[in-house]
């Protein structure tokens, strides 16, 4: 896979892309992503861990201060909703009108949402079922049993 990173704010790192692309391509072995991706390593709030560019199609964010150990998780969970896009489960229109299995479900943002909104979509429910299963397959490819 073909992933590119951006900085803003912060320094390059290696050990970052280091472990986003090894689960990455784990993950991609486990669904179906697409085969470019754009990771964005931003300095983010404490209470926001990632996120899906609701304008770029292969794009996501995580937040450059969290601890490496927690980047799989949230990378999985990003990664879900990329192959949501992918395979046209979720369509996000430029003007931010949001689509689940083709039928409209919100306009607003992200930000316009309570915490309860935001965390009942229907693709965050829907990543938030899968995110444990698919982090492990991917880990069991990584690290497959002797």
């Amino acid at each position: 896979m073909d992933i590119q990173f951006f900085y803003k704010n912060n320094q390059h790192s290696y050990k970052h892309e280091f472990i986003v692309a090894k689960f990455t391509n784990a993950i991609k072995q486990v669904i179906e992503l697409p085969d470019t991706l754009e990771v964005c390593l931003y300095p983010l709030a404490d209470n926001i861990y990632g996120g899906i560019d609701r304008m770029h199609v292969n794009r996501i964010g995580i937040n450059y201060n969290l601890a490496f150990e927690s980047i799989p998780k949230i990378l999985t969970h990003e990664l879900i909703h990329v192959s949501q896009k992918h395979l046209g489960h979720l369509l996000i229109k430029p003007n931010g009108m949001c689509y689940w299995h083709g039928i409209f479900y919100t306009k607003k943002s992200p930000e316009e949402m309570t915490h309860e909104e935001y965390h009942n979509l229907p693709w965050e429910l829907d990543a938030y079922h899968r995110q444990s299963k698919v982090l492990q397959e991917a880990l069991d490819i990584l690290a497959p049993a002797t």
